[in-house]
């Protein structure tokens, strides 16, 4: 009789224990997937100080570098021609050329006040954030509350000038939802960190995306902060203190689904997940759920086989250097992509110029962008360029080297960067649907100029970004 009653009390348990395991509380969260915030560039700000001998009514500016305070950018490697910058606090100046890791021009002199010793430099970087989840649960009539890290003292988080632990608010940065089945979406409030409505968590910016709709389960849904203009974002963070030198800064970001009624400096959300972006002035890597990424970018030397041509400089992992041209004749380089992730969905890697090829000291000019032997090619889509005679340009192609990565465009078809100054979107050059070791691809440049082509230096900057999708 014991035993039975033994046998009822742990049958009686097993219910209780399966019922639990089939029927778990609602109050727990699930977690929103395949989350990330995609930046439109991966540059930092800048932060930095002038120094002596830096004088007024000059083009010549020194910087620092040393760190000091919230002024970290110790090297004008985070800086390109073109950039306007502010110098001495108010006045803005355009950068004509860098000349070395401590100095610059400007195209205007210096106005007195904006020489002295230790006057600020700022460069704001301001990309769109694009944020990307798969929803968990059908919320009705909720919204999104997306959580951007800002520095912890509100004032200095939203006065316009980049942080060393946090985006900026910058003011008044735009959130707008794009509508999907379920979700209509109005206008969207964005609150500076420590403003009524953004108290809880601290030290973070919040967007809220109200909808209307059912909701639904496994949803697409994409919102954005800002836009490609850079008129209404929020400024990227300048070097934090403790980063070390061609590493990345991590931030923490948090998107979260509401309840209509609820409260979300107190409510518990529904669903929630946490993301982690890593940002680095050339490299930007995107990733969620404690991810494990990595992309590195390496040169090629003159004499190689890349893309069925062989290349006739030698590059490095930051630069491109075709040196003097020829005319009508092409030139060839290449650098060397690998890409390696444990995320489930796999990662792309976007590419983006900030301009054409171009020489600020002359009226300005520039080299074009590839339009191909037939006119037909642009930055999304590809055609021949085996001419090089009346076809001038600069343009690329991808190879597979290893591991089989998906690419864009393919040898023999060339096309052109899209352009950060024709607020252009970044093009996907290369990508894998799901955990990837040691993929590998060269991307190849061509350049040929003719006789039309005004002597002078010209540069641009070509920013790839990796991003992980959990």
């Amino acid at each position: 009789m014991k035993n039975r009653h033994v046998l009822q009390c742990v049958f009686a348990f097993t219910l209780v224990l399966v019922f639990s395991l089939f029927y778990p509380s609602f109050s727990f969260a699930a977690n929103l997937t395949t989350a990330k915030d995609t930046l439109q560039s991966s540059r930092m700000s800048f932060s930095g100080r002038v120094k002596s001998p830096t004088i007024a009514g000059s083009t010549h500016v020194w910087i620092y570098t040393t760190a000091a305070t919230v002024f970290t950018s110790v090297s004008t490697a985070g800086l390109k021609p073109g950039d306007s910058l502010v110098i001495g606090g108010t006045n803005s100046y355009t950068i004509a050329s860098i000349i070395d890791d401590d100095e610059f021009t400007t195209t205007t002199v210096l106005a007195a006040g904006d020489a002295d010793d230790t006057d600020v430099i700022y460069f704001k970087a301001l990309p769109q954030h694009v944020i990307t989840f798969k929803t968990a649960s059908a919320v009705p009539a909720g919204f999104f509350r997306v959580l951007i890290p800002a520095d912890s003292t509100p004032a200095t988080a939203n006065n316009g000038i980049p942080d060393i632990t946090g985006f900026d608010f910058n003011t008044t940065p735009t959130a707008t939802g794009t509508n999907a089945s379920g979700y209509t979406f109005s206008a969207g409030v964005a609150t500076a960190s420590g403003s009524t409505g953004c108290t809880s968590p601290a030290n973070y910016h919040c967007f809220e995306y109200h909808y209307i709709g059912a909701g639904g389960i496994g949803t697409d849904i994409t919102l954005s902060i800002g836009n490609t203009g850079g008129t209404a974002n929020i400024i990227a963070p300048a070097p934090s203190a403790s980063r070390v030198a061609n590493t990345a800064d991590a931030y923490t970001f948090k998107i979260q689904n509401f309840t209509d009624t609820s409260n979300p400096n107190s409510a518990t959300p529904t669903d929630d997940v946490t993301g982690k972006v890593a940002v680095i002035e050339s490299v930007r890597v995107t990733a969620t759920v404690d991810p494990s990424i990595t992309f590195k970018i390496e040169g090629v030397n003159s004499g190689a086989s890349a893309c069925s041509l062989t290349t006739d400089v030698t590059t490095t992992n930051a630069s491109v250097p075709f040196g003097v041209m020829a005319l009508d004749t092409f030139k060839a380089a290449a650098q060397l992509l690998t890409v390696s992730t444990n995320a489930v969905s796999g990662y792309v890697v976007t590419a983006i110029e900030n301009s054409r090829l171009s020489n600020l000291a002359t009226s300005p000019s520039y080299i074009p962008d590839t339009t191909c032997d037939n006119n037909l090619c642009n930055e999304t889509t590809s055609d021949t360029w085996a001419t090089a005679t009346n076809n001038p340009g600069f343009g690329y192609t991808v190879a597979v080297v290893a591991n089989a990565p998906t690419i864009a465009p393919t040898a023999p078809n060339y096309q052109h960067f899209p352009s950060l100054a024709d607020v252009e979107s970044p093009f996907q050059i290369m990508s894998n649907a799901t955990i990837a070791s040691s993929q590998q691809a060269h991307v190849c440049y061509k350049l040929s100029v003719d006789a039309t082509q005004p002597a002078g230096n010209y540069e641009n900057q070509i920013t790839y970004t990796a991003t992980a999708s959990f």
